[in-house]
């Protein structure tokens, strides 16, 4: 390739960045800032401290005992949410009856002192209210009449809900009283509120108060079928076929020693297995919340602690022998994807390498969303919430860029580093060696709460195939920087809408960091003079 080439090629991927981030601001960014500052507290939830006080000083007071424990998570109504995006209802709801029955809460865990039970509070995110509650405790079980009249007196004489209590109401197993509310309703979601009396030495008080608007059985059945859809994909196509790569892995490794070495990786591993464990025990309490009402103990938290640096230390394997064989598989073919640190031109090779993957992820951002669009007019796609990778859920949100670097580093030499060169070296055909692994790779995102289930399919097989793109004609560096960079701008965007100035220094440190490393790299291979001068845009990869 000629330099004026080269020239236009950088000439247009710059062009197409540019048009592809002003469709990411326009299709993206200004409808989040517009829903921001159309919401009615700005967008700013609560502190989740002022949250815990709130819902510790309210069971204390509800039952009369001390509260010694609380923990705070953010929690969703996930059926709610996906209902009222398919039906374009979110921003009617939101004006209606967020207020008083929001969709998102903070749910807090408390337990009380000497065993005397435990419950769940949950709190408003935007302005402090108490809007239901589920205290159990011992008591002594009362009448279903003073179950009614306590119910009738808290909903209706005192004005938190107008009309009359509903006539069919039903009552549980437990005593706890089911109602529908007439008049509370959108589209086909009516209220239904949950209720509960119990004597607490000898006082009557109101143990639970659950209000849900509930979703049309068509819609639950839909979801469900859906979701177990995701499951038989995620479990079969993504996690068989992946641990499959991942024994692949360890054979070609040692069949294709001799093409390079097990010293190989070793610093990118360790990156990513810190980067691993950082990412999963930082979202525990997502996980806590996807739980629901599950009374947590501390043996729970080790026994997650201990599965999770056990899953990584696996995962850690996984993505060493899959660098391992991945460098041996494609220099036995001829090429040299991920050239060594002491070659001549490294730190020029990595800085263009970083220059191209902030051109590449600007593309990926604006096409995005376009992708997403077009699913939406085919097949209808919307999008639920999900509690596991709520920031709201991060131990410390600062921290949450690190899930950029962690799925980059692994997907990119797994799927491809790896399963490229793999499925090259069997059919000598270099897109059908791409297809198999990024449909296995897409696999893995279906479990994702958008409906239809393979929403994300269809997306990701697009944004995968880029990826391979990417890493078939620039190298591995540029598509795992590309990876990088797309990630710490979708995952540093949220973090800037949550505000705080740590969360906000940390969502730009993380985008500009690849910079930072290519930089340090460069100046390196100069000072080691494996760095001769050269104008070449594209390394020799390219010329083949």
């Amino acid at each position: 390739m000629n330099q004026p080439n080269k020239q236009n090629e950088w000439a247009l991927l710059g062009i197409a960045a540019i048009i592809c981030t002003i469709i990411f601001i326009f299709m993206e960014i200004v409808p989040a800032i517009i829903t921001i500052n159309k919401h009615e507290y700005g967008g700013k939830a609560i502190p989740k401290t002022v949250a815990e006080e709130r819902a510790g000083a309210f069971a204390a007071e509800q039952t009369g005992l001390t509260v010694v424990k609380t923990h705070v998570v953010h929690q969703s109504d996930k059926l709610l949410t996906g209902y009222l995006a398919k039906e374009k209802q979110t921003e009617n709801y939101e004006n209606k009856y967020d207020s008083q029955f929001p969709v998102d809460t903070f749910q807090v865990n408390v337990n009380f002192a000497e065993g005397k039970g435990h419950g769940f509070v949950y709190v408003h995110m935007f302005n402090e209210r108490i809007v239901g509650w589920n205290l159990i405790v011992n008591g002594t079980a009362v009448s279903e009449q003073e179950t009614r009249e306590l119910t009738n007196d808290f909903l209706y004489e005192s004005g938190r809900l107008q009309g009359h209590a509903a006539g069919n109401a039903t009552v549980g197993r437990y005593g706890e009283l089911t109602q529908r509310i007439a008049g509370y309703e959108v589209e086909e979601a009516q209220l239904s509120i949950v209720t509960k009396a119990t004597s607490i030495d000898g006082k009557l008080v109101l143990s639970q108060y659950k209000p849900t608007f509930d979703v049309p059985d068509a819609y639950k059945n839909y979801v469900k079928d859906q979701d177990k859809l995701a499951g038989w994909l995620t479990g079969v196509g993504y996690g068989f076929m992946t641990f499959v790569l991942g024994v692949l892995a360890i054979i070609y490794a040692i069949l294709y020693r001799k093409h390079t070495s097990f010293t190989y990786g070793i610093l990118l591993t360790v990156v990513f297995f810190i980067a691993y464990v950082i990412m999963n025990l930082g979202v525990a309490d997502g996980m806590i919340a996807s739980q629901g009402e599950v009374l947590q103990d501390d043996f729970l938290s080790i026994i997650l602690t201990v599965t999770t640096i056990v899953l990584s230390v696996v995962m850690a394997a996984s993505v060493y022998f899959s660098l391992v064989a991945g460098d041996g598989l494609w220099k036995s073919q001829g090429r040299s994807v991920w050239p060594r640190m002491k070659e001549p031109g490294y730190g020029d090779y990595v800085w263009r390498s970083m220059g191209l993957s902030y051109l590449f992820a600007l593309i990926m951002l604006g096409l995005q969303p376009v992708i997403f669009f077009v699913l939406g007019k085919l097949i209808g796609t919307w999008g639920a919430s999900d509690v596991t990778m709520s920031p709201y859920n991060m131990k410390y949100l600062w921290l949450m860029p690190v899930l950029a670097w962690a799925a980059a580093i692994s997907e990119e030499a797994v799927y491809r580093f790896f399963g490229i060169g793999l499925f090259r070296r069997w059919f000598r055909n270099t897109f059908a060696a791409a297809i198999i692994p990024t449909i296995i790779w897409a696999l893995g995102h279906v479990m994702y709460p958008f409906y239809p289930s393979t929403t994300r399919l269809f997306e990701l097989i697009v944004i995968g195939l880029i990826f391979s793109f990417i890493f078939v004609r620039f190298g591995f560096i540029t598509a795992m920087f590309t990876h990088v960079i797309f990630n710490s701008v979708a995952v540093g965007s949220s973090m800037i809408f949550a505000g705080g100035t740590i969360n906000i220094v940390s969502a730009l440190f993380f985008i500009i960091l690849p910079v930072i490393i290519a930089f340090i790299l460069k100046v390196w291979s100069n000072r080691k003079r494996t760095n001769p001068p050269t104008r070449s845009t594209i390394h020799p990869l390219e010329q083949q």
